[in-house]
């Protein structure tokens, strides 16, 4: 009986190790996966952060592209404005003069 006794209270005690041992290995795991996962999430931030930049710059180009293209439309059509403007004074100042001379004489 003695022997027995012996014998469950050894058992208890490797498992009460076993439990101890796993325990410490899950708590070892736990923190191994905690790290990961705090790796991965920073890992995704500089990413995200890398991504955002890299639209922001092609939309910094984007815009600037555009606004090139719409200066030199407005250039153009200024200077457009301004040869038919020069033209139509031109047609208009000689049309003038044609009419005094038609009402007044040369």
């Amino acid at each position: 009986m003695k022997e027995a006794l012996t014998k469950i209270a050894q058992a208890e005690a490797q498992n009460e190790q076993a439990q101890t041992d796993l325990e410490q290995s899950l708590s070892r795991y736990r923190e191994q996966k905690e790290l990961e996962l705090t790796q991965l999430v920073e890992d995704l931030k500089v990413k995200r952060a890398q991504v955002f930049a890299e639209k922001e710059t092609m939309l910094e180009t984007e815009l600037k592209a555009e606004k090139e293209r719409l200066l030199d439309e407005a250039k153009k059509d200024l200077t457009d404005y301004q040869v038919r403007y020069d033209q139509r004074h031109t047609e208009i100042v000689t049309e003038i003069i044609e009419r005094v001379k038609g009402t007044y004489g040369s």
